[in-house]
Order: C-alpha cells, then structure tokens, then sequence
C-alpha cells in the first residue's frame, strides 16, 4: 500500500493559494495566526510520533501455529500493521503540508519551506524503512 491521501493535495493547495500560484484570491494569515496553526500541526504530528513508537509489535506478529493458516494469519495481520503506519505517516505528512500552508499564508516563507522538506523527509524515511 501507498501513502494514502489524508488531504495533502488540499494541504498543497493552500500553500499554492498562500504563495500566489493559484491566479485566484490569495490565502493570508496573520505571522501570530499563522505560527499558532503551526505548532498545532508539530504537536499532532509528535502526538502520532509516539502513538507508532515500538509499532514493530504491529508488523512482525506473531503467536499463530506453524501451519499454512498460521502464516496467513500472521501476514494479514502485518500488512493491516504496515497500512496502519503509513496511515498514520500520511497523516503526519498532511500535517506537515498545513503547517507549511499556513506558515507561508503568514509570510513565515523560510520557515514554510522548511515544512515542506520536512514532510518528504518524513514520507521517504517511511518508505525506505518499509
């Protein structure tokens, strides 16, 4: 399974609207405004951080009998664990994208970009550890 989308093409166009790419109304914040929904996006994404620590457990089940149902069970049971880890880094991926969205509504635009790299940094070290 792919990273599911959680709404980060909506996340990717607000950052558009934010930095005028769009040719429609531009989306503005306020810097105060901007860097509150921020930190609110760092402490969601800290928040699933710790709730997938030692998720392991989640895809290397094990417990079933050494038999081919045993098997089965045991690997549809890790791949529901993998979906649920890349649910829960596409959800840390759109919160990203907001933070990023609405750091550059905020003219925070340095800060923006900064988001935005952490959130291909976050979805490439996900996919590479799969």
């Amino acid at each position: 399974m792919a990273i599911p989308d959680t709404g980060q093409g909506l996340a990717r166009e607000l950052y558009a609207a934010a930095i005028g790419e769009t040719g429609g109304a531009r989306f503005e914040l306020d810097g105060d405004v901007a860097e509150h929904l921020a930190a609110a996006c760092d402490r969601l994404v800290e928040d699933l951080h710790r709730a997938v620590a030692g998720a392991h457990a989640l895809t290397e089940v094990t417990g079933f009998p050494d038999l081919p149902t045993g098997h089965a069970l045991a690997a549809g049971f890790g791949a529901k664990g993998r979906e649920f880890l890349d649910t829960v880094a596409a959800f840390q991926e759109t919160a990203l994208l907001f933070k990023a969205a609405y750091l550059a509504a905020g003219r925070r635009l340095a800060e923006a970009d900064a988001a935005n790299r952490a959130a291909l940094s976050l979805v490439t070290e996900h996919l590479e550890a799969r």
